[in-house]
């Protein structure tokens, strides 16, 4: 019965096992008009979202005069749904873990911080995106058949504090923290029976077990630093540049769990890398065009090659590879009223399991977006708000997966893959966000 209860009793425990956190910045967009921008949000300054785009841009530049005193603030929601399939080479369907909807409300605010100091042009920004469930994640083996970049990635708490200076009419600094979330987790487990039971459908003995269970838990804060500058040469012209520092938030614990029959305690010890997102630089173009037209152009380094996965795994050349995403917006004021907005973003995948043991699924993605901004106070003037409303479509682009033996130690080991011999996988993700902006 010794190694039955060893196999139950670990089972129960790790489902104890928690990793965790991430956002929804880089996959729909931080609010309605930066996805409909499709992201393209770098040298377009002026409101909360530049504390993650380009925090310069909360103190924007050229002809825009900003006195102290002033508060805006955002408040809204996104959603979004998947639709995914992975597809065995002989037509069967792939189980995968869930990837989940993501829906949360969203909270913004940009303000001046510069008036006890007689001080124009020193603003704050913030940004917080609250999900239906403030903790979710999983974590599974890396050969398990899995989506790397989208489960639990846009269904954790996401926070963003920024500071931008006018330094000149030209000129604007700005300095920001991405702000993560780590926990520790220690469970600890007795077990107050043990037991032979027949099971009802197969007619096998089976070993039932009860056990009481306890879970102390502690949330971490992480901070790591994002870094701007907007150059506005002429009103109609701005320059941006953003460094974004690699944010990795980890997951530990240990789970205990004594009084287990003919071995006493049973337990380990565990350590997750549950969000790794790599240290960026965005390089971007903004222009008025004239006739209630402007553009925006970004092009964003990221560095995945130094990206860890769930299991703290580290695969270098092997899996990951950096990447350059391009991204592109348009806003047409059509009337007083109304402004209409479309973007483009494509996304290269950071991985590639090159045939190997690993099956972390991620596409290359086309992301079309568009958007609608309602200026309120064309209606009612009393009321300075605008209302917001973005979609976006992520289309992953199909892409098919085939072992390669040269890359298994045994011929048992390929065969035994959960991926084995192949598979193919693709989909898409419709997204949502809408949001009423007030300003004082």
């Amino acid at each position: 019965m010794k190694r039955p209860l060893m196999t139950l009793v670990g089972l129960c425990a790790m489902l104890f096992a928690r990793p965790a956190a991430a956002g929804i910045e880089d996959t729909f967009g931080l609010g309605p008009r930066a996805m409909a921008l499709g992201g393209s949000y770098a040298a377009r300054p002026g409101d909360y979202a530049a504390a993650y785009y380009n925090p310069a841009g909360l103190a924007p530049g050229g002809a825009v005069a900003e006195h102290g005193g002033f508060f805006e603030l955002t408040v809204g929601v996104e959603y979004a749904r998947p639709t995914l399939h992975v597809t065995g080479a002989s037509g069967q369907s792939l189980g995968t873990p869930n990837v989940a909807n993501t829906g949360g409300a969203l909270l913004g605010a940009r303000f001046s911080v510069g008036q006890p100091f007689h001080l124009d042009g020193l603003d704050m920004g913030i940004s917080l995106f609250v999900p239906g469930n403030l903790f979710r994640w999983s974590v599974r083996p890396d050969d398990d058949v899995q989506w790397a970049l989208l489960t639990d990635r846009t269904q954790v708490l996401s926070a963003h504090v920024g500071l931008g200076y006018k330094v000149a009419r030209w000129l604007s600094i700005g300095a920001a923290l991405r702000i993560s979330f780590a926990t520790q987790t220690n469970t600890t487990g007795h077990v107050t029976g043990v037991g032979i039971a027949t099971d009802p459908t197969t007619g096998n003995q089976v070993v039932q077990t009860s056990t009481q269970l306890g879970t102390d838990a502690e949330v971490y804060g992480s901070v790591t630093p994002d870094f701007g500058i907007l150059l506005t040469p002429i009103d109609a012209l701005r320059l941006g540049v953003v460094y974004r520092h690699q944010s990795y938030v980890d997951d530990w614990g240990t789970t205990r769990i004594t009084g287990v029959p003919d071995i006493g305690e049973l337990g380990y010890s565990s350590h997750y890398a549950h969000y790794f997102e790599p240290t960026e630089v965005t390089f971007a173009l903004g222009a008025d065009l004239g006739a209630g037209v402007d553009v925006s152009s970004d092009l964003t380094y990221g560095h995945w090659k130094s990206a860890l996965s769930t299991n703290r795994n580290f695969f270098g050349d092997s899996i990951w590879g950096d990447t350059w995403t391009p991204a592109f917006g348009v806003r047409w004021r059509a009337a007083p009223v109304v402004a209409l907005m479309a973007g483009y973003r494509y996304q290269k995948s950071p991985i590639d399991n090159f045939g190997g043991p690993s099956n972390l699924l991620d596409n290359d993605r086309h992301v079309p977006s568009t958007g609608v901004e309602i200026d309120l106070s064309k209606v009612v003037p009393a009321l300075d708000a605008r209302l917001t409303i973005g979609l976006a479509e992520v289309l992953l682009v199909e892409r098919t997966e085939t072992k390669d033996f040269r890359r298994f130690p045994s011929d048992a080991a390929l065969v035994g893959n959960p991926g084995y011999p192949s598979y193919s996988y693709g989909g898409h993700l419709l997204a949502g966000s809408a949001a009423v902006e007030a300003r004082w």
